[in-house]
């Protein structure tokens, strides 16, 4: 008699990821639900991840079935529809061979989905952070917690548009029948495919239910191994299949019919998908951010006027700022929402308002846009501005020459008082902030900018502690009118720096070495 259909599969993919393959489908395995399979779909991997997945069939018959794509596919539409062919369980699961499922992630879902009816469950996410050398869990940061807090069923999308923030196809388990007589599938020809098959599926489905359990570990390796392709916003083709498939779902929500959905996605592409991206664009080159521009120039005239106004203002100024191709304030506003909160633009007072900067103030919209005066930066107290020290040159040690670091930072309102600043570069040990040393400079304050200068002489500076303190931050400290400004050092996107410090480790006092500079 042939065995029961399982009550959950599990499409585990993989492609060149031959060693935490296995823990992927042990997790799948270990489930406390008994009817679950895995069928893991390899994308032509070179380097033995299909013989592991054979291996692991055959270890594990009738619970783990494998499939080897003759041709890698290039992203995760393929293989996760592949997978969805060779699925028997009445209810389906996605699964990427470096996270995990929590132990009771099907029996979770399943049952919400028997209980309500549902043709989706989506269950909670959480981003788990691992050492990129050591593989040792850093810490966590849930997904969409505020999805999360308690159970909910909903109807329809309309019912929660806000469900379009949730663009993952993991924390899921979908009715196979439900996928079958829609015939939901993955884009195959584009990267961030979830995108638009999470948008497709909850306009499809007729019931959808959220629970608050813990159901996937996505885990995120920091410092180390080559960023996933969703991740590699860096790259002006991530950006191109990201608008491309933005646009398939704005096509999608038109023949929908319901404005108020466009609004609400258009809400989340400016809070999610817009703010990654800015996070990041004071780090990218002059050539991605003339291209990044262009491309996203292209785009945000689709977006609804009325999304703009239910967003973080320095976001609704990063998509004003794109359309004016301004990137001289946009490396400014970058730095505000990807360092939290720092102020890199001078600003502008005009009849009593204080604007971010002091261009675009000739029509009502560019003055309603870039107005700040909410933000009290003309009257809150200097020492919490969080300025920070750019990089602007250096100067290698050349035989009596010292070595030599210069910067700005900027003066906001003018704040800052004019004239000759008191000041030094103060170095923290990582390993123990109580280890430091400090190296002087000379700063000069005018209405915009605050220029300071540090050189460092060519004899050895005596560190406190010796081989155990590596790695250094460096911060600029200034005395301002009786306020200690501390502005951490930074380079900007592009800067090549070679300054090296001469030190001699305390407890090795006869060994001379070197701190060498680099940008993080």
């Amino acid at each position: 008699m042939a065995p029961s259909p399982p009550d959950v599969t599990v499409v585990v993919i993989v492609h060149n990821d031959a060693a935490r393959l296995p823990a992927a489908v042990a997790s799948v395995l270990d489930q406390s639900l008994a009817g679950v399979e895995a069928v893991v779909v390899d994308d032509a991997s070179t380097d033995g991840s299909g013989d592991v997945a054979r291996a692991l069939a055959a270890e594990h018959p009738g619970r783990v079935r494998a499939v080897v794509l003759p041709e890698n596919s290039g992203g995760c539409g393929r293989p996760r529809n592949v997978g969805v062919r060779h699925a028997r369980g009445a209810h389906v699961m996605f699964l990427d061979s470096d996270d995990t499922l929590d132990r009771h992630a099907c029996r979770n879902m399943l049952e919400a989905a028997e209980r309500t009816g549902a043709d989706v469950v989506s269950g909670r996410c959480v981003r788990v952070f691992l050492d990129g050398r050591t593989g040792a869990a850093k810490g966590e940061r849930a997904w969409m917690p505020w999805l999360y807090k308690e159970t909910a069923v909903y109807r329809t999308l309309a019912d929660k548009p806000e469900l379009l923030f949730d663009t993952l196809s993991t924390n899921k388990c979908y009715r196979r029948g439900f996928l079958e007589e829609h015939d939901l599938r993955f884009r195959e020809d584009l990267h961030y495919e979830d995108l638009l098959f999470s948008a497709t599926v909850y306009l499809a489905a007729r019931r959808i239910a959220l629970i608050p359990h813990r159901v996937y570990n996505w885990n995120v390796a920091v410092g180390g191994g080559a960023p996933s392709i969703s991740n590699r916003r860096g790259e002006l083709a991530n950006v191109e299949d990201r608008l491309a498939i933005h646009r398939q779902i704005d096509a999608l929500l038109a023949a929908h019919g319901d404005p108020d959905l466009k609004t609400a996605k258009d809400v989340k592409f400016l809070k999610h998908d817009l703010k990654l991206y800015m996070s990041e664009y004071a780090l990218r080159d002059a050539a991605y951010r003339k291209g990044f521009r262009a491309l996203l120039a292209g785009y945000l005239p689709a977006l609804d006027p009325a999304a703009a106004d239910r967003v973080d203002p320095f976001l609704r100024m990063a998509a004003h700022l794109v359309t004016a191709d301004d990137d001289a304030a946009l490396l400014t506003v970058s730095e505000r929402i990807g360092g939290k909160g720092r102020i890199a633009s001078p600003l502008s007072l005009r009849n009593g308002r204080v604007y971010w900067c002091d261009r675009h103030l000739d029509t009502p919209e560019g003055r309603r846009v870039l107005d700040v005066t909410s933000l009290g930066l003309d009257t809150r107290p200097l020492a919490s501005m969080k300025l920070a020290a750019h990089v602007t040159g250096h100067r290698a040690e050349r035989g009596a020459q010292p070595a030599e670091l210069r910067g700005r930072v900027v003066n906001p309102l003018g704040r800052i008082p004019r004239g000759e600043l008191p000041g030094h570069l103060e170095f923290t040990s990582r390993a123990d902030a109580a280890h430091t040393f400090t190296v002087p400079v000379r700063a000069s304050a005018n209405r915009t900018e605050v220029a300071w200068t540090a050189e460092f002489p060519p004899a050895p500076r005596t560190l406190p502690i010796g081989v155990r303190d590596t790695l250094w931050n460096v911060r600029l400290h200034l005395a301002a009118g009786g306020t200690d400004l501390v502005c951490p050092v930074l380079v900007p996107a592009g800067t090549a720096i070679d300054l090296k410090v001469p030190v001699r480790p305390a407890f090795a006092l006869f060994t001379t070495t070197w701190l060498r500079a680099y940008a993080t």
